[in-house]
């Protein structure tokens, strides 16, 4: 069980506002990791006290877990959750945030979870790494490096 957590600077704030891009990302996600929605889409603006703490959270049930994030445009920043009980490539996950969110600054957050659990995953790694071409219409025009880990 894979739970990486994304903290994303310097992002785009005009996609952060977006609701409609942001329910995209949610979309693509699990396709991404190969994983399958079992559940729709949930997107919500949160108006605070303080404007500039108001933003957008969201999140996607996957059969094996969840997709979520939440972000604040004043800030330029964005949390993201992908966990699931089955193996997925990390690298790919956040290549294809910091590619959709225009930043390449990133602190990345991996954590094996569930260590004793008497689950097996189904699938290995490697039957579904992903290079940053095999995402659908990707172009790099940002020239975001890998990440290393």
């Amino acid at each position: 069980m894979l739970h990486v957590m994304l903290d994303l600077y310097g992002c785009n704030p005009e996609l952060l506002a977006d609701e409609t891009f942001l329910w995209q990302v949610l979309d693509e996600y699990p396709d991404l990791i190969g994983m399958e929605k079992v559940s729709p889409i949930e997107l919500r603006y949160i108006a605070t006290s303080n404007p500039l703490d108001a933003g957008y959270s969201g999140f996607v049930i996957i059969a094996t877990s969840h997709v979520s994030l939440h972000v604040w445009p004043a800030y330029k920043m964005i949390n993201m959750d992908i966990f699931s009980c089955e193996h997925f490539d990390q690298e790919s996950v956040v290549r294809f945030a910091t590619m959709k969110f225009q930043t390449e600054d990133v602190e990345v957050h991996a954590v094996e979870r569930a260590t004793r659990s008497p689950r097996l995953a189904t699938r290995q790694i490697e039957s579904i790494s992903a290079t940053p071409h095999e995402f659908p219409g990707f172009k790099d025009p940002f020239g975001v490096p890998d990440i290393p880990f």
